[in-house]
Order: structure tokens, then C-alpha cells, then sequence
């Protein structure tokens, strides 16, 4: 095959996947939860393009193999059964866009609708929508019979086309954007964007002549292989590309895994001594070896807040200094022995004589919110015990095949824990408070799925908050969905922001047990995969949309999947020392949040002292962290710097040596 060939996408089908891309652009580039830079829409566009391209691909090329079949076309190459075989195709499309409509409009979706519903549905809107991009690709090429004549069959009429409409459906979300008074998702300038065109062109070109001659290579081979006509492989070999193409991703994402897992274990020099204090992991007389906290753990049980510094900002005399107990990944090959050995950590620190035991679920790294935790000691004037229990070492989106082992781990800890408080008197026994964050909110609450806030209540847990809860987490769904004997409403709630507690009465607050907080505009707490299949209830009536979803954000299947993730992904990005509400940034109100959902007493003032002292605390920290990153990192360069100097001074006095001997040096080299 020529490169002329290669690249020229003279299929119909070639063209329907291109027209299909193109006219998902717009679509890309519409206001979503979080704004995106120029990278990220970048890389939006171009995973939307690709998936778009190869749902035409296979749409259309079955299509047109059925189409090649019917009409005789496999065993006769003239010119009236090749325009036979175009025109059943055309029949074929329209006949298969009619049927999709018809599907999407059977299983228009319900609510509480089963999956296989779901997934009728999307396959319906994939192949109506392949098969209209095959079927105007065809009305154009049948009109351009000059093109024809002129033996430009191959000229790719899927560009003008999907320009065309390309065009117009970006003028129409412009017009939808303005109307609304917004800006555009992302830093992209206009220009920019004209700029990037050119780029999407020729990257969906590429895409197009590599993914074609994969194709074509597995449908020959099977051809040779089975006897078959090669045309009708066609449709397998687009998939074994697309295959090819997850499966490729796949290993990418092992080799990823192992890389992150490394970082995750580096030992930051602002966390290379184990504490002095008696009352955290890893400090002396500690059951968990501090060798084996993570980079996130090591930061935890560093961190705990000293007596004067509890009595600084609170004005008062501390009670006690806090104790946090922390049980790694790498301190026990299960989890029943991290949970034995949890137990174990906590009766050496004495932390069942504490009043407040706070149980958390961290994140996939072992992450641990310092302003919830530091909150409460402060609250608690140091008076308390907190304890985490890691079951990874990735960040959390890194982390999801993870979750059934943190639930369970979680679960086995909080029996574990209720059988060992059973045995103290009542009076005596700590008050049990729950906190898990993102990920961690999903082990934690999922460890109680299917038992509602009677499961809470029967463990012993007195108080729960939970904060960035991701969508597939079932307990969430449990007890906010419909009506359950085994959950009791008015001790559990979902807030947007700290004013829509206040909003309630006096006696809805006080009932208030299990509390979680997730933001309209947080993606990791709305995105799941059934974004594929149905329309979320964020995406509801525009106009009933809370101010940070924007009313002209459109549900696509394919699309609105892709700029979530990407918008998970951006949700994250937290600056330190500025506390905001908004994406997964939950600091601004944490700490009124634990002050409410724990029941910890503090008037206003001393509050807004806290708030204060947790920014400050934020920022010292990430200054030490960076500085002593970079003297680590400028200690390193030169002492490789030295390293190469001393290996130079080696090899002359190697080469002086050998040329002294007669020889090359070698000899010298190697006795030096």
C-alpha cells in the first residue's frame, strides 16, 4: 500500500467515522463543571474524536458489508453491481437510523430503570447515529457525481461535511452560552481554538489510516484463514482495533501503577524522622514499623498538634495530646492482620480512655484530611484518638478495583472495634465518629451497604461525615433513595455548602447523625460509568440546575463521559493555605461541618481561630515540604555532579596508565 493510500480515507466507511468525529467537536468544547485548560481540552477532543471515529467505523462497515452481501457484490466487481451495492448501503442506513430512533424512544429512560434498559438505549443512539453519518456521507458522494467522473472518489467529502455541521453546532452552543451570560469552559482563546483545528484534522487522519490498516490486516488474515471474502471481516477487524487499542492502555496503566506505587513510598526529607512522641505510629515503643508508612502516612502521624499549640489558638489549657494511630498498606499481608494489628496500636496508646474515637477511611494514596482532623483535636482540646487504615498505595482514580478490598478491611475494623468497646461499661466506652474523604468516603460507607443507618447505629457509630462521596458508592444511594425500614431520615442528610445546614430547624439539627457533603460542581462525586447509558440528575431541567452546573451543558453519551473525567480530574486541584468550597475542595467549612456533625461545642470566635490556624498550619507545612524537596533534589544533582567529575579524574588516570603499558587504557581503567 502506498503512503498516498494509507492516508487517503477513500471509504465511505473511512468517511462516516471522520464526519461522526468532526461533529462531536462542539460538543467538547461546552461549559461543564470545572473549567479546562488548553492541554485538557486538547486531550477531550481528541479521545471524543477517536471514540466517535471508530463508533462510525463499525456501524457503517457492517452495514456495508451486509449491504455487499445482499447485493451480490463479493463475487462481481462492475460498476452497475458497485452502485447496486451503494445504494442497498443507503437503504440499509436509513433503514438502521429509523430502527435506532425507534429504540432510544422505547427505552427512553426511567428512573430506577435496569441496565440492560440503559444499554439498549446507548447502543440504539450509537448505531442510528453511525448510521447517519454513513448515510450523509452517501447523499453526498451520489450528488458529487462530477468528484466521480473525474476519479476523486477518494477525496475525503466527510471534511467540508463535518465542517459544515461542525460549524453550526458550535455557533448554536456559543449563542446558548452568551444567552446565558458564561464564558467558555476553558483558557482557549478563539484563536487558539482556529489554531488547534488544523491539528484535530490531521491527528483524526492519522487516527484514521492507522486504525484502516489494522483493520484491513486481522479481516485478510481471517479471509485467508476461513475462505470468507474479505469485506465481510471487515467489522471484526475494527474490532480487534479498538481491542488492541484498550488492551494497550491496559498495560500502560500497569506499568503507571507501578511507578505511582514507587512515588507513593518515597520518603519525603520534611517526613524522614519518625516522631518523638509515645502517643503515634511509628514513634517510639510503636507495633507499626515506621519503614513501612507511606509518604501519606508519615505525613499523618507527623503531624499531630502539640499541646501549646492546641492551647495557643483555643486559650485555654489543652487536655491532652492528641493520638493517631495509622495501620499501613505494606505493616500486614491482610487484612484481618492490619486490622489485628490496629487493635493492638490503639490499646498500647491508650486511645479507649480517650472520650472521641475518629474511624478513618483515607484515600487511595492514604491520604488523610488534615483540616477534619486537626479540627477536632482542636475541638476536643487534644482530648481524642484518630486512627486510618490504608488498603492502597495509588492516587484514588488509580484506586478503584481497590474499593472492595477497603470496604471489607474497613467493615472487619469497625466490628473488630464494637466487639472490643462491648466489653468496656457504657460510661466508659468513646463516643465512635466515622470521616472518609472521596474514595475513602466510599469504603467507609459502603462497609455498611445494604444496613442503612440501622447498621450504623448497631456498630456503635455514634456520628458520621463523609465529604467528596463518589457516585457508585450504594450506601449514599441507600439511604437517600427511596423509603427503607432499615433507615431512619431524619438522621442522615447531603449538603452542597454549610448555609443549607443552618437553613434547617433547630430540631432537624439536632437530629442530624450521619451527614455528607458533596458540591454541586464536583465531578468526582458525579462521574461513574453509567454516564454512558443514562442522563444524570445533574444534567436535569436547565433551569432547575444549581449556578455551578451550567444550564447549557448537553448530555452525549461518549462526550459527557469523557469531559467528567477530565473535570474529576481538575476538581482535585486545591491551592494550599486558600480554602474554598467548590469541585473537591471541602476545607472552606469543614470545620463547622465537625463541629455540627460531631456535636463538639465552640462558639463562633474561636472557631473562626481554628479556621484561621488550619490555613496557617497548611501553608508552613507546604513551604517545609518544598524547601526541603528542593535542597533534596539540589543535593542530588551535585552529588552526581561529582560523581561524574571523580569517574572523569578515574578514566584519565586510567588512559595515562594503559598508554604507559602500550595499550588503550582499558586495563588501567578497570584496576582504578
Amino acid at each position: 500500500m502506498s503512503i498516498r493510500e494509507w492516508l487517503a480515507p477513500s471509504g465511505r466507511t473511512e468517511q462516516a467515522g471522520m464526519f461522526l468525529a468532526g461533529a462531536a467537536v462542539p460538543y467538547t468544547f461546552q461549559r461543564t463543571l470545572m473549567p479546562r485548560g488548553v492541554l485538557d481540552q486538547a486531550l477531550a477532543t481528541g479521545i471524543v474524536m477517536a471514540l466517535e471515529y471508530a463508533v462510525g467505523v463499525l456501524v457503517q462497515d457492517s452495514i456495508e458489508g451486509s449491504a455487499a452481501w445482499m447485493a451480490n457484490a463479493l463475487e462481481h466487481e462492475d460498476e452497475i453491481t458497485h452502485t447496486t451495492w451503494r445504494r442497498y448501503a443507503m437503504a440499509l442506513d436509513l433503514s438502521t437510523v429509523a430502527l435506532g430512533v425507534a429504540v432510544r424512544k422505547i427505552y427512553r429512560q426511567r428512573e430506577g430503570e435496569n441496565v440492560g434498559r440503559s444499554w439498549a438505549r446507548l447502543i440504539g443512539t450509537l448505531v442510528s447515529n453511525g448510521a447517519f453519518a454513513g448515510l450523509s456521507v452517501g447523499v453526498f458522494q451520489e450528488v458529487s457525481h462530477d468528484l466521480h467522473r473525474h476519479g476523486l472518489r477518494g477525496f475525503p467529502l466527510a471534511l467540508p461535511g463535518g465542517v459544515l455541521l461542525t460549524g453550526i453546532l458550535d455557533t448554536r452552543r456559543r449563542r446558548a452560552e452568551r444567552a446565558e451570560g458564561s464564558i467558555l469552559p476553558s483558557r482557549l482563546q478563539g484563536w487558539e481554538a482556529f489554531a488547534a483545528s488544523p491539528l484535530i484534522a490531521l491527528g483524526l487522519v492519522g487516527v484514521s489510516a492507522g486504525e484502516r490498516a489494522f483493520a484491513r490486516s486481522v479481516s485478510r488474515s481471517l479471509s485467508r484463514l476461513t475462505g470468507g471474502h474479505e469485506r465481510l471481516w471487515r467489522p471484526v477487524g475494527h474490532v480487534a482495533a479498538i481491542t488492541g487499542i484498550v488492551l494497550g492502555v491496559g498495560s500502560l496503566l500497569k506499568l503507571v501503577y507501578g511507578r505511582i506505587e514507587d512515588i507513593a513510598t518515597h520518603v519525603e526529607p520534611a517526613f524522614d524522622t519518625p516522631p518523638g512522641s509515645t502517643l503515634v505510629s511509628g514513634g517510639p515503643g510503636s507495633l507499626v514499623p515506621w519503614e513501612t508508612l507511606s509518604k501519606q502516612g508519615r505525613r499523618y502521624v507527623s503531624t499531630y498538634l502539640p499541646a501549646y499549640w492546641i492551647e495557643r489558638v483555643m486559650g485555654e489549657d489543652a487536655e491532652a495530646e492528641p493520638i493517631r494511630v495509622f495501620a499501613a498498606f505494606d505493616c500486614a499481608g491482610t487484612d484481618e492482620e492490619r486490622v489485628a494489628l490496629t487493635m493492638r496500636e490503639l490499646e498500647r496508646t491508650r486511645a479507649f480512655d480517650r472520650p472521641l474515637l475518629m474511624v478513618i477511611s483515607p484515600t487511595g494514596t492514604g491520604y488523610v484530611n488534615y483540616v477534619a482532623v486537626e479540627a477536632a483535636e482542636y475541638l476536643t482540646l487534644g482530648n481524642m484518638a484518630s486512627v486510618a487504615l490504608q488498603y492502597s498505595k495509588r492516587p484514588s482514580v488509580l484506586s478503584m478495583d481497590r474499593v472492595p478490598d477497603g470496604v471489607r478491611q474497613y467493615r472487619l475494623f469497625i466490628e473488630a472495634l464494637h466487639s472490643r468497646l462491648s466489653e468496656l461499661p457504657p460510661g466508659q466506652r468513646p463516643r465512635v465518629v466515622l470521616f472518609g474523604e472521596s474514595l475513602g468516603a466510599w469504603t467507609s460507607e459502603d462497609a455498611f451497604e445494604g444496613r442503612g443507618t440501622d447498621g450504623m447505629l448497631e456498630l456503635g457509630v455514634d456520628r458520621g461525615l463523609w465529604i467528596g462521596t463518589p457516585h457508585a458508592t450504594k450506601w449514599k444511594e441507600q439511604v437517600l433513595g427511596a423509603p427503607r425500614e432499615d433507615v431512619d431520615r431524619s438522621l442522615v442528610a447531603a449538603f452542597n455548602d454549610f448555609e443549607q445546614v443552618e437553613a434547617l430547624s433547630p430540631e432537624q439539627r439536632e437530629a442530624l447523625r450521619y451527614v455528607m457533603i458533596t458540591h454541586y460542581n464536583d465531578a468526582v462525586a458525579q462521574f461513574g460509568l453509567d454516564l454512558l447509558v443514562r442522563e444524570p440528575r445533574w444534567l436535569g431541567d436547565p433551569e432547575q440546575r444549581p449556578s455551578s452546573v451550567p444550564a447549557t451543558e448537553v448530555y452525549a453519551p461518549l462526550v459527557t463521559f469523557v469531559l467528567t473525567l477530565i473535570d474529576m480530574k481538575n476538581s482535585a486541584n486545591v491551592i494550599p493555605g486558600q480554602f474554598e468550597a467548590k469541585g473537591h475542595d471541602y476545607r472552606k467549612d469543614l470545620a463547622r461541618f465537625v463541629r455540627e456533625v460531631y456535636s463538639l461545642p465552640c462558639d463562633n470566635a474561636r472557631l473562626a481561630g481554628i479556621e484561621r490556624a488550619l490555613r496557617e498550619a497548611e501553608l508552613t507545612r507546604q513551604d517545609r515540604i518544598d524547601t526541603l524537596d528542593r535542597k533534596e533534589k539540589k543535593d542530588k544533582a551535585l552529588q552526581k555532579s561529582g560523581e561524574r567529575k571523580q569517574r572523569g579524574k578515574r578514566g584519565t588516570t586510567g588512559g595515562a596508565a594503559g598508554a604507559a603499558k602500550g595499550g588503550t587504557g582499558r586495563e588501567g581503567e578497570t584496576e582504578s
